[in-house]
């Protein structure tokens, strides 16, 4: 069992900032409207080349489990509750009841949760049965900017979705308000919306949906 360096507070504000950035540049990239997405307390991430994951922002507990199609791990089926076998009971049933219904697919005409990493914590401490580069390896890179200081995760997802300036701006101003009060309904004004640059309808409807499912909506 390994201890990982980063905390609960800062995985999620990690993943805000992500989602926000995604939020404003699916409008001009639509086809990646599947990679990052909320549900309730459950974000989910993926790659587009056979890893995703669910991270469960619990009130009391965190789980995160990820499958990487590409790692040997997924050559041979294990029981995903065996990568967290050591985690309370109740944050098991927390995994069962939601980070892993993620996560199903059929192994001999049975539907399971099939992983091959994951991590568990509550308030104030994460672990996992893997060492971070293990952990790194078999799916848990898809965090790695999530997980990462907000003025290096802000750099590398400007250089990721060639983010302008203006747009730089309205990611920091939302992603501001958005953890100083999470609970708070967000609206963007007619001014913010054109910030997000975009007249593809396509694109703002992407960009609408990913926003509403952090809370945040559109004044129109």
């Amino acid at each position: 069992m390994c201890k990982l360096n980063w905390d609960r507070n800062q995985l999620w504000e990690g993943c805000i900032l992500a989602s926000i950035a995604h939020a404003i540049m699916v409008a001009h990239y639509p086809d990646i409207s599947h990679e990052q997405s909320w549900d309730g307390f459950n974000y989910s991430v993926q790659d587009s080349s056979g890893t995703r994951g669910t991270i469960t922002f619990h009130p009391n507990f965190l789980v995160g489990a990820f499958r990487n199609e590409n790692s040997e791990r997924a050559l041979e089926y294990i029981n995903a509750i065996e990568y967290i076998k050591d985690a309370p009971e109740k944050a098991k049933e927390v995994a069962s009841e939601e980070a892993l219904l993620y996560l199903l697919d059929e192994i001999d005409g049975k539907t399971v949760p099939v992983i091959t990493t994951a991590f568990w914590g509550n308030l104030d401490e994460i672990y996992s049965h893997d060492t971070y580069e293990d952990f790194i390896k078999n799916g848990g890179f898809l965090i790695e900017r999530q997980i990462d200081n907000m003025e290096n995760a802000i750099n590398e997802w400007e250089e990721e979705y060639e983010m302008s300036e203006t747009q730089i701006v309205l990611l920091k101003s939302i992603f501001k308000r958005k953890i100083e009060n999470p609970t708070k309904e967000i609206v963007l004004s007619e001014k913010e919306i054109q910030m997000i640059g975009s007249e593809d309808e396509e694109g703002l409807s992407e960009s609408r949906i990913s926003f509403e499912e952090l809370g945040i909506t559109w004044k129109l």
